[in-house]
């Protein structure tokens, strides 16, 4: 009796093992050629493609965290991780509407209305399932605050000669008005949930945690995740070759660092949406003259 349960143990390991690696291979290729593909065929936001990508990634991650709903710490998800995903991505649909942009992954329209019914019913199902996130320590909280000043830095390195174009033009002139803080915020907000929420729970969640599984060891998996991070942009090559050689590969290390030491993708989620937004910032000339 005890061999056959033991058999029915293993054949549910491999049966869990075997869908939860096709969820991040689904994943993966949304990410990768799929995403690269409507980039160069639809340029424009205002495509369907972009919004089938975000829609079926976030439904895609959603179900991997039911799915290992009770090993979550094993992907590096944590409680504070899991509010940002069920919480953001809902958001930057109401921070698309409010910018006016109308396009299918803004509220309400049809993909807007599916993210939050995809947040909504795995946060109901969680919860029925008994599961109940750990109360954050201190250390988690010096952790993300690692991670917010860590993508604010990578946003602003490479970009000094913007600052100090905008500090020569003297005293007043050069501050940042109450609207360009008002837009960094929400650009801040929304990178969370366009970029952190898609990105990070699977190379640095769910695809480091079963790389461990299989045994690999953690410099290992630090270094593969960034390489394929720097593939997943790969239309930046021509147009943006710096930041595909190399400000995509260093973030990719650095938001993998946070994930390796804090145990967490949380600091990594807010560090990309930190840099993000901080390019957002400086390119889009938010500050005002």
């Amino acid at each position: 009796m005890s061999g056959m349960r033991l058999a029915i143990m293993k054949d549910k390991d491999a049966l869990h093992s075997v869908v939860a690696w096709s969820a991040v291979g689904a994943l993966l290729f949304l990410r990768i050629p799929f995403s690269i593909f409507i980039t160069y065929a639809y340029p424009s936001d205002e495509q369907l493609g972009p919004a089938i990508f975000q829609a079926g990634t976030y439904l895609l991650t959603a179900f991997l965290i039911w799915w290992e709903r009770d090993s979550l710490s094993a992907v590096n998800m944590d409680g504070i991780a899991l509010a940002l995903f069920l919480l953001l991505k809902p958001l930057q649909t109401l921070i698309l509407s409010h910018w006016g942009i109308e396009i299918p992954l803004a509220f309400p329209h049809p993909v807007g209305l599916l993210i939050w019914a995809i947040a909504t019913g795995l946060l109901i199902a969680l919860w029925r399932s008994g599961y109940r996130p750990g109360v954050p320590g201190v250390s988690t909280w010096i952790w993300l605050g690692f991670g917010l000043l860590a993508g604010i830095a990578l946003s602003i390195l490479p970009n000094l000669g913007v600052f100090q174009a905008n500090a020569g033009l003297g005293g007043a002139q050069a501050a940042p008005s109450s609207s360009v803080t008002v837009s960094a915020g929400l650009a801040f907000l929304y990178q969370l949930g366009f970029a952190a929420v898609s990105e990070e729970p699977l190379f640095r969640g769910f695809l480091w945690g079963y790389l461990r599984r299989l045994g690999w060891r953690q410099v290992w998996v630090w270094l593969l995740q960034a390489g394929l991070f720097m593939i997943a942009h790969l239309y930046f090559i021509n147009a943006l070759a710096f930041n595909f050689w190399v400000i995509v590969p260093v973030a990719g290390l650095v938001f993998g660092w946070f994930a390796w030491r804090s145990r967490s993708i949380a600091p990594g989620m807010l560090a990309h949406a930190a840099y993000n937004a901080g390019v957002y910032v400086i390119f889009l000339g938010l500050f005002s003259r």
